[in-house]
């Protein structure tokens, strides 16, 4: 009976072990997966609101003094159409309200637009390519004008919080506020106001044109950001030991789709290089989305810590303008085009060296796991003979 025990306390022994060895042995099975993992990774490395104007340009109305009337049938808001140099596919702007135009008026450029809410209402204008949904033909420039206009004093006098009648070129008096927000009609009438035609009728023109076109100004910002940032920290070497690489880099704009391009350059250890995710070596500019990698020659990294400094200037679309003034007391007037401006960010990759043993950490890995594989079998292998029970 004692003997039957003690052989049930062996199996038990025997069972406990082998599930213990099992266990050793998918742990050292996984890690060999991960180390494979992870080598295989490494391995595998028109009409523009308004178009761009010559420094020096006459003014004039159209055709003598076209006027574009909006309406809501009792009160009307005028908005007559300026152009440059008598040439109808180059329009002109005003961007003070309460001052006067004089038709031959000679113009010339001045000061920078600072105000970026206007830089991004005239290039986002209907003027400037946004077409209104069925309005085509001879008409849709004159829609399109008076809208341009109108957003534009609306703008600027919204924006204007100390904006009063007698001491602000901005001001827009009550009755006419109202007759904007109201208006669903455009009448266009020639100089002498003999003639006159309906160029639109539908929607109400402040909601659904002009009040949406404001409010993305009053919200819209040439503040551009740059982040670069590390995976991680981590150096690993090349499966044919001549290159330590850092983790893989990231570079984002923000927002993203003012991002053009970006550069790269490297300091610190002499015969860095970035390279993108194929290996190939990064030069010149940078199209966005691509990542990268720091490579540096295994025989320049020593055991002390060394960095790179990595340093990138990315280049964003802006929006660039100029004011416009006559020699007397007349409307300023405005353009806009695309410009660039250039952010820079940064970060650094600390690189090591390590004893040559002929190994790297993902090959550390790999075999410390093996060697607690074999280990595992041997105690499976062991613990699985048969027990021999003295008689």
């Amino acid at each position: 009976m004692e003997e039957n025990n003690n052989k049930k306390g062996k199996k038990s022994v025997v069972n406990a072990s082998v599930v213990l060895s099992f266990a050793v042995a998918i742990f050292a099975i996984f890690s060999i997966a991960m180390a494979g993992l992870s080598m295989n990774q490494k391995s595998g490395i028109s009409y523009a609101a308004p178009t761009t104007l010559p420094d020096n340009f006459t003014f004039n109305l159209l055709d003598g003094g076209t006027d574009i009337v909006g309406t809501d049938g009792t009160s009307n808001f005028s908005a007559p159409m300026y152009v440059a140099n008598n040439d109808e596919s180059n329009p002109v702007f005003c961007v003070e309200h309460n001052t006067n135009v004089n038709d031959g008026e000679s113009y010339t450029s001045g000061e920078e637009i600072v105000d970026y809410g206007l830089l991004y209402l005239l290039n986002n204008s209907y003027a400037n390519g946004i077409k209104i949904t069925k309005l085509s033909g001879e008409n849709a420039k004159y829609v399109e004008g008076w809208i341009t206009q109108v957003a534009i004093w609306m703008y600027l006098y919204e924006t204007d919080p100390t904006a009063t009648q007698s001491t602000s070129k901005n001001y827009i008096v009550p009755e006419d506020v109202e007759t904007i927000k109201n208006a669903v009609k455009l009448i266009k009438f020639n100089a002498d106001r003999s003639e006159s035609v309906e160029v639109y009728k539908g929607q109400n023109l402040y909601t659904a044109f002009i009040k949406p076109l404001v409010d993305k100004a009053k919200t819209a910002s040439d503040v551009a950001i740059l982040n670069v940032s590390k995976a991680s920290d981590e150096i690993s070497m090349s499966e044919d030991k001549k290159f330590y690489f850092s983790a893989l880099i990231t570079v984002t704009g923000d927002p993203s789709s003012a991002l053009k391009n970006y550069a790269i350059s490297l300091n610190g250890i002499e015969g860095a290089k970035a390279v993108d995710e194929d290996g190939n070596e990064l030069t010149g500019t940078v199209t966005p989305g691509t990542k990268f990698y720091v490579r540096i020659p295994a025989e320049k990294v020593t055991k002390n810590v060394q960095k790179v400094v990595v340093s990138v200037d990315g280049k964003f679309d802006t929006l660039e303008g100029k004011y416009y003034n006559a020699a007397g007391d007349f409307q300023r007037v405005v353009s806009v085009k695309t410009g660039e401006k250039t952010i820079s960010k940064g970060t650094e990759v600390e690189f090591v060296g390590t004893d040559d043993t002929g190994m790297n950490t993902v090959q550390t890995i790999y075999f410390i796991g093996l060697i607690v594989l074999l280990c595992g079998v041997g105690i499976v292998y062991a613990n699985a003979k048969p027990v021999q029970v003295k008689q």
